[in-house]
C-alpha cells in the first residue's frame, strides 16, 4: 500500500488500521505525512478497505512479483496460491471422518507462522520448515507454502521471495505418530531462532478407549495443549 503525500493531510486517522503498525507520520517537505513502511506492510489492504482517509489518499499499486505473494498471504481478497500444479488439491482434515487421510498411525499438523501485528519473514518460515525437513515430515502438496518451495524434502524456499512476508501463513505436513515427539521437538528447538510467533494444531485420532495420543506427546516435550480443539464425531459416510 502507498500513501499519496500530495493528498495525505497528516491527520493520523488510517495509522491505526494498519494490521502491522507500518503506517508512520514522517517529514514530507515541511509537512506532517503519513507514509507506509514497505518493508513491513504485508500488503493486506486493510487500511484501503476501511475507507477512512478523508482525502483517499491511500491507494493500491500495482504488485509485482515477487512482492505479491504479500498479498496471497495477508489480503483475504486476492485469493490464495494453489499447491503444486501437479497434485490434486487434497480435502480439508476436518473431513477426515469421510476420507480418512489421518489414521492411527499417522498424524496432520498445522504450524500457523505469524500473526496480526506480528507478521513472518519467508526467511524464518523457511527456517521453520529446514528444521522439519530434517526430520523428514511429509509437506502437504497442496498448502500454498509448499508451492513456493525450492525443494520439499528439505523444505528451502526459493530465493526470490525470501525477502517477502505475510500476515500468517501456514505450513502442513504429515507424520507418523511415532515420529511426532521428533518433529515437535525440531519446533520447539527454532521457535527461539525465529523473530515471530507461530501456533500449533495437531489433527490425531481419538481412540475407542477416548485416549488422544498427541496430548501425551505434546506434553512430554513441553507444549501446552489449550482446551478447546475441533472434534469431528464421525457421522460422514467414509470414502475409504
Amino acid at each position: 500500500m502507498l500513501v499519496d503525500k500530495e493528498k495525505c493531510i497528516g491527520c493520523k486517522t488510517c495509522n491505526p488500521y494498519c494490521t502491522v503498525g507500518a503506517i508512520s507520520i514522517v517529514e514530507w517537505e515541511g509537512k506532517k505525512k503519513s507514509e507506509v513502511n514497505q518493508i513491513e506492510c504485508v500488503e493486506c489492504g486493510a487500511c484501503l478497505r476501511a475507507e477512512i482517509c478523508p482525502k483517499d489518499a491511500i491507494y493500491q499499486p500495482d504488485l509485482e512479483w515477487p512482492r505479491s505473494i504479500r498479498a496471497k498471504f495477508a489480503n483475504p481478497h486476492a485469493g490464495h496460491l494453489p499447491g503444486l500444479p501437479s497434485k490434486k488439491p487434497s480435502p480439508e482434515i476436518k473431513l477426515n471422518d469421510i476420507t480418512g487421510r489421518v489414521h492411527e498411525n499417522l498424524s496432520s499438523v498445522t504450524v500457523e507462522v505469524g500473526r496480526h501485528g506480528v507478521s513472518a519473514t519467508f526467511r524464518d518460515v523457511q527456517k521453520v520448515c529446514m528444521s522439519l525437513g530434517r526430520v523428514g515430515v511429509e509437506f502437504e502438496p497442496t498448502n500454498s507454502l509448499t508451492a513456493l518451495m525450492a525443494d520439499t524434502t528439505t523444505g528451502k524456499i526459493k530465493e526470490e521471495v525470501l525477502d517477502e512476508r505475510g500476515l500468517h501463513i501456514m505450513i502442513q505436513f504429515n507424520i507418523d505418530n511415532d515420529r511426532l515427539k521428533e518433529a515437535l521437538l525440531a519446533l520447539k528447538e527454532v521457535s527461539t531462532e525465529i523473530d515471530t510467533v507461530f501456533s500449533l494444531g495437531v489433527t490425531n485420532l481419538v481412540r475407542k478407549d477416548g485416549n488422544i495420543p498427541v496430548l501425551s506427546v505434546a506434553q512430554e516435550v513441553g507444549f501446552v495443549p489449550l482446551p478447546n480443539p475441533k472434534t469431528n464425531v464421525g457421522l460422514g459416510r467414509p470414502l475409504n
